[in-house]
């Protein structure tokens, strides 16, 4: 039978999902946690192969298992041997054909910057450094939407794969915290897949336009090609895979 389940990780603690030799990852956890409790080799497959430092609340994987197990006692042993940096949740049988990557129609992401250095909670966010034009970078980001080549917001495959991609959204969300006049920004991010570092790209160049380094113009000439500058790629903490869509 195939299952599949939710996982949660701090990505801090990981050079990123993917299984890598000689490197502590995500997935190379999960698949050790759930070998040592059914007592046999697990392969598991990941929604998305978020990068070293990078989080998640929804992960969503699979893997197959040929005997019963109990979900739930399986789900409790899983998360009591797995590196405290991550768990599982809603594991459950799903239907063969499903896969975690290849079934998923939609991503859904969220970055946060801040305005201020902050203690509690700098994990998780980009601590910027600058007072942003939230208004000016709200409408650069409509240049995102849609289907685009977003070859040139990535890091090159050269594997001869489509570098397309379709952005639904992209929505600014902010917020003061009235006790430290600390201006959080939250962006809402959603599209059908996503390449290596395309949001972090994405995120760096609407940061280098919100602080008046280029004009909202500089995004056309980054998918022409025509772009000389120097960009900004924004760090992997502030970057959370918060859901997957089937």
């Amino acid at each position: 039978m195939r299952y599949k389940f939710i996982c949660e990780y701090n990505g801090s603690a990981f050079c990123g999902w993917q299984e890598q030799l000689c490197e502590k990852t995500v997935q190379s956890e999960l698949e050790k946690a759930f070998s040592v409790a059914l007592r046999q080799k697990i392969s598991i497959t990941g929604a998305g192969r978020t990068d070293a430092g990078v989080h998640a609340r929804g992960q969503v994987a699979h893997f197959d298992f040929a005997e019963f197990f109990d979900s739930k006692t399986l789900e409790r042993s899983v998360n009591a041997i797995s590196d405290k940096n991550v768990c599982i949740r809603n594991l459950e049988p799903c239907p063969e054909g499903f896969h975690a990557r290849y079934s998923a129609k939609e991503r859904y992401y969220t970055y946060t910057l801040c305005t201020k250095p902050v203690v509690l909670g700098k994990g998780l966010l980009w601590e910027c450094g600058y007072e942003l034009d939230t208004g000016l970078m709200e409408e650069a980001a409509k240049k995102f939407f849609g289907l685009h080549d977003f070859n040139a917001f990535s890091i090159p495959r050269n594997d001869g794969k489509s570098t397309e991609c379709v952005v639904m959204e992209l929505r600014l969300e902010t917020a003061v915290e009235a006790h430290c006049n600390v201006s959080l920004l939250r962006w809402h991010i959603r599209g059908n897949r996503f390449l290596h570092k395309q949001i972090r790209s994405m995120i760096g160049l609407l940061f280098d336009i919100g602080r008046g380094r280029y004009e909202p113009k500089a995004i056309d000439e980054v998918f022409s090609g025509r772009f000389r500058g120097e960009r900004t790629w924004a760090p992997p903490q502030g970057l959370v895979l918060e859901g997957v869509l089937y």
